[in-house]
């Protein structure tokens, strides 16, 4: 449905926000269709445009113009218009003004503090439009003895205590999940909060500040684990691949390298169908594994009788041969295994984007499906100042004559100022 039309048209929001977490906040908002106006300055740009993968081609030239070919920026900030704009300038400071003035909606995700030193505090952004939402994330929010601190998404998972449950039964320590965590999840709140904040300001007319720290965030995914050590008095185990309650439930070693299937038991028919799939149906009838209680007593046991099956077999094969009975596994994927996989073919999980830098590339495209209201990528992310002309010349009616002014003067620019 490529004319469908999007949910959040006619939503527009100024994004200040830098790195990963605010910006997948407004990835996930510009996919449902709201106009993202993303700001930055030649002299202090997003970061992740220096993270371009030179490194890993073969003779290290990351081309003309490096901070448009960056893999991280270009996913993250599909579907969106870039400007830049001098905040330090008085004439980039009377431009953003003007674009408040217009906008729904405006993110940041500085240190504490750190725009409303710029003129943009909460207040001042009331006055220049009074219905305003406002959404601050910084690591550690907007009050506190922390406030001042700065932290990224790679130090949140610990900080919240989540990397203490991560690790292998085998091994002592907490290990780090492999993404910076709380970036995204950071996101998909402060994405959430804003729809919330636009649905009370429909029925109210108020606007909001949502002062949402990026720590606070992440420690909510893991609320029921602090319930129970409240009710309990003991923290949270790593359980490894296991489940809390079903068994057998892991990651069992398959042929090839660093090659595994996950498989899941959740009830007695599964079990007895695994062990059929197994060439084991006797172990249906052993008391050790009667019941779920008993197998995740004997799940040592059980893992050590999967892996010998599964260490000889291709996690696919494994997948269909259990899959066809009713048992859930499926091989755990390599981003190659994603590219070739049907099911994600078939969904539309990848998008080809043919960037004006960089040229075609998948990219992971929508991740829901709504009927009436799809969302879905609408042009590649911005090169640097890409859309200074349409937003200052469209949108706020200055002369090219103006614009030119203002890139000569450097309060605009669509190159770097090292």
């Amino acid at each position: 449905m490529p004319d469908a039309r999007l949910a959040l048209e006619g939503v527009r929001i100024l994004d200040f926000s830098r790195i990963w977490a605010g910006p997948h906040a407004t990835k996930l908002l510009a996919d449902m269709g709201a106009e993202i106006i993303k700001v930055e300055s030649a002299r202090a740009w997003d970061p992740h445009r220096m993270i371009d993968g030179s490194g890993n081609l073969p003779d290290g030239d990351p081309g003309p113009d490096r901070w448009n070919r960056s893999g991280w920026f270009n996913t993250l900030h599909l579907s969106k218009y870039g400007i830049t704009v001098e905040i330090r300038e008085p004439k980039g400071k009377a431009i953003l003004e003007e674009i408040v003035a217009i906008s729904d909606v405006v993110i940041e995700n500085f240190r504490a503090g750190a725009l409303a030193r710029r003129g943009f505090g909460y207040e001042r952004l009331r006055e220049l439009r009074p219905d305003i939402v406002v959404v601050s994330m910084p690591a550690l929010g907007n009050t506190g003895q922390w406030r001042d601190f700065i932290q990224y998404g790679i130090g949140q998972e610990q900080l919240g205590g989540i990397a203490s449950m991560n690790g292998y039964l085998d091994r002592d320590g907490p290990v780090k999940s492999g993404v910076n965590f709380g970036d995204p999840v950071a996101g998909a709140h402060a994405a959430g909060a804003v729809l919330s904040a636009l649905w009370r300001r429909r029925r109210t007319g108020k606007g909001a500040f949502i002062d949402l720290a990026q720590l606070e965030s992440s420690i909510s995914v893991i609320g029921e684990h602090i319930v129970g050590q409240q009710m309990g008095g003991e923290p949270p185990r790593n359980r490894g691949n296991r489940h809390p309650v079903f068994a057998p439930h892991g990651a069992y070693p398959c042929a090839g390298e660093d090659r595994w299937v996950t498989i899941a038991v959740t009830s007695d028919a599964q079990w007895r169908a695994l062990c059929d799939v197994l060439g084991k149906p006797e172990l249906a009838d052993d008391p050790k594994y009667a019941d779920t209680l008993s197998r995740h007593e004997n799940h040592d046991d059980l893992d050590s009788i999967i892996a010998a099956w599964t260490r000889e077999r291709d996690p696919y094969d494994v997948m269909h041969a259990l899959q066809e009975r009713g048992v859930p596994a499926t091989p755990v994927m390599t981003g190659q295994d994603i590219f070739d996989d049907p099911q994600y073919q078939e969904r539309g999980v990848l998008e080809l984007v043919d960037h004006p830098s960089t040229g075609p590339y998948f990219i992971p495209g929508i991740a829901w499906k709504m009927s009436r209201t799809p969302g879905r990528v609408r042009w590649p992310s911005p090169r640097m100042g890409e859309h200074n002309d349409r937003v200052f010349g469209d949108l706020l009616g200055m002369s090219p004559e103006a614009m030119s002014k203002l890139s000569d003067d450097g309060v605009t620019g669509t190159k770097p100022l090292f």
